[in-house]
């Protein structure tokens, strides 16, 4: 069974997590930093979310289709997509194996896993915020 139950759900979960991780200075800082537009592409439910900290001053944080080119493209499982965020996937390996597909400068969004590796332990919270198990399939 799947995760995510719709679309509106996964993206609501994972602007939430977004969004915590923006409340992060750590995590936020070396994100804008960063200058990437990157586009997260999810199936099973379908589902976009879309981090653009393209100006260098400011993480946006947007939902479904937007008028934005994203610099790096990642797409994948919903599932996948949770487990990544429970700390369960090696993305090199991932990668390999095709279950995560990148387009664009792929070493450039590997370099910002240390980055988020904190959003690891706010994921579940975010999870249960919205009456989910976080241990629940995947």
């Amino acid at each position: 069974m799947a995760v995510f139950s719709s679309t509106e759900e996964l993206q609501d979960v994972m602007s939430l997590l977004w969004h915590e991780i923006k409340e992060s200075p750590d995590m936020a800082n070396k994100l804008i930093q960063s200058k990437l537009i990157v586009q997260f592409r999810y199936r099973e439910p379908e589902g976009l979310l879309t981090i653009d900290c393209s100006d260098a001053e400011t993480m946006k944080i947007y939902t479904g289709p937007i008028n934005i080119k994203p610099m790096i493209e990642m797409s994948m499982k919903a599932d996948i997509a949770h487990e990544f965020w429970l700390g369960k996937v090696n993305v090199p390996m991932a990668l390999m194996m095709g279950k995560i597909v990148s387009r664009g400068p792929t070493p450039k969004a590997l370099a910002l896993l240390p980055v988020i590796k904190p959003a690891y332990a706010i994921y579940p919270g975010v999870l249960e915020g919205k009456g989910k198990n976080a241990q629940m399939a995947g």
